[in-house]
């Protein structure tokens, strides 16, 4: 491992253990577990067929791959701070994407949908 492997994934655990807030993930497959988050946003932008921009936020999870073994697909949703999300993006996007370039960190990007007990 070199240097900056290491300073990668220290600075990954440091995220994880100082700024993180636990949430639920449940996977559309089903069962559910707490895991630990980074909050974040992706503004993502589209033409529509009148040629103006439409913006729209995505509410991100960063997440450590090592807790989070398998994809997040489209239709799973987390549980966080009394608030329902569903895991996707708009306009075909894929629904993450590596934070970083050393595949340490997953970017899920989600829609608020409700309430957490609805």
């Amino acid at each position: 491992m070199n240097l900056l492997d290491a300073a990668a994934e220290w600075l990954n655990e440091q995220r994880r253990e100082c700024l993180s807030v636990p949430i639920i993930y449940r996977p559309k497959t089903g069962g559910s577990f707490e895991i630990p988050a980074t909050l974040g946003r992706t503004l993502f932008r589209t033409e529509n067929q009148y040629g103006s921009t439409i913006r729209t936020e995505s509410r991100d999870f960063l997440v450590a791959a090592a807790d989070l073994p398998n994809d997040p697909e489209r239709g799973d949703t987390i549980i966080y701070n009394g608030c329902r999300y569903e895991v996707l993006a708009p306009n075909a996007e894929p629904v993450w994407r590596w934070s970083g370039p050393h595949n340490l960190t997953r970017r899920i990007h989600t829609k608020e949908i409700g309430d957490a007990n609805a």
